[in-house]
């Protein structure tokens, strides 16, 4: 499978979820920042784990599907449950900003464990170049927006 259409499948789904569960930026990208790091341990393990329970994924490495299990389980996690935005402009933004944040951590990893060429070299290379300074703006963002949290206004309820 190309790398560009994973990252496509990723990107989409990431965003629908996220716009769907309304959910605020923050948490969501510091699951992120947790996933990277649990990917980064336990790939090797979990790649052997999947590898013995013969699950396959056509074009993917059981290294690759281990990468993304481990890297969007926290997130997925948190969007079951958490802080919430209320207004439609905050849930598009939040929801871009985390598929954005969720294809920069997953250009390393990737990159290791797929075979690229031609135009998915192209993309990754130009990915690979820039994916350390959107990965750090968007943890600050993150965790401004965690600090705004404190002072959020939940909405007034509505009257019947």
């Amino acid at each position: 499978m190309s790398v560009v259409i994973l990252f496509a499948i990723i990107l989409a789904v990431v965003f629908v979820i996220a716009f769907v569960s309304s959910r605020r930026f923050g948490p969501l990208a510091l699951a992120l920042a947790a996933g990277s790091m649990l990917a980064e341990f336990w790939t090797e393990w979990l790649s052997i784990v999947i590898g013995g329970l013969g699950v396959s994924f056509p074009g993917l490495s059981d290294k690759v599907i281990a990468t993304i299990i481990l890297l969007l389980s926290p997130l997925f996690l948190l969007l079951l449950g958490g802080p919430k935005y209320y207004g439609k402009h905050e849930k598009v933004i939040s929801a871009l900003a985390i598929a954005i944040l969720t294809s920069a951590l997953l250009v390393r990893p990737l990159g290791m464990y797929m075979t690229l060429d031609g135009d998915a070299l192209a993309v990754y290379k130009t990915l690979s170049d820039w994916w350390q300074y959107v990965v750090t703006v968007g943890l600050l963002l993150g965790l401004f927006d965690l600090f705004l949290l404190h002072n959020a206004k939940l909405p007034k309820p509505k009257k019947h």
